[in-house]
């Protein structure tokens, strides 16, 4: 009797306690598809950014309100959103590798790209308003009034996090050796490429950092969800 209640209670029990650790599992493990889109969208983003925006034709104001660049926007806050998302389906497998260091560079790369993806929902949604209601607040590359100053300052507060947390992240994964160092190289050189080459939207230089690290995130989800599989049907 006694045993038999001891089976119903483990019957209750494991279930329980199992389903919700696979679901985690299962989380993590989908976030290294999540990173690879999100790679893929960042690099077709900044493709769109370079080859379609009307830029150079409409200038930055009028480029603002073309259903491009909606598209080449929309890609890159896709695109951010689902690395933070990505983030931990990279980390999960170089958890234990990379120690104490790679868990406070993953929490500073997190951190960083959730303010870099709010800075993209500016792009998105109020930079074509802007250009709308207020023109004179955009002006060439940067932001002319003091409304848009203060705005500017979110930027330069942001984005820098964001690119130290991707470099130190990097570096963290250069020195767990789970994944090929070849993808930490790439993401760490990314970010100088990215802060200073000639940042004037729509040209050929402006796209080659984003695009860079967009192709890192996006071999870190492969190799990820690689691991994954193979430790599956380990």
């Amino acid at each position: 009797m006694t045993t038999t209640q001891q089976t119903q209670q483990q019957g209750i029990k494991v279930p329980s306690q199992a389903l919700p650790s696979d679901g985690m599992s299962r989380f993590v493990r989908m976030g290294a598809w999540a990173a690879m889109v999100s790679g893929v969208a960042l690099v077709v983003s900044m493709l769109l950014a370079w080859l379609v925006v009307p830029y150079e034709r409409l200038g930055l104001t009028e480029a603002y309100l073309t259903s491009s660049y909606s598209v080449s926007s929309g890609l890159r806050l896709l695109g951010l959103v689902l690395l933070v998302w990505g983030l931990i389906g990279i980390y999960g497998p170089q958890s234990r590798a990379a120690g104490t260091f790679g868990l406070w560079t993953f929490v500073v790369a997190f951190l960083g790209t959730a303010l870099a993806a709010g800075n993209t929902w500016a792009e998105v949604f109020v930079y074509p308003t802007l250009a709308q209601v207020a023109p004179d607040m955009l002006s060439g590359a940067g932001f002319g009034t003091e409304a848009a100053a203060y705005m500017s300052t979110g930027l330069s507060l942001s984005y820098p996090l964001f690119f130290l947390g991707l470099v130190l992240f990097g570096a963290a994964t250069f020195w767990a050796r789970v994944y090929p160092r070849w993808i930490a190289v790439l993401l760490i050189i990314s970010v100088p490429v990215t802060m200073f080459l000639d940042p004037t939207a729509g040209t050929f230089q402006e796209s080659i950092g984003p695009a860079l690290w967009g192709f890192a995130v996006a071999a870190y989800g492969f190799y990820a969800l690689r691991k994954a599989r193979s430790t599956t049907s380990s």
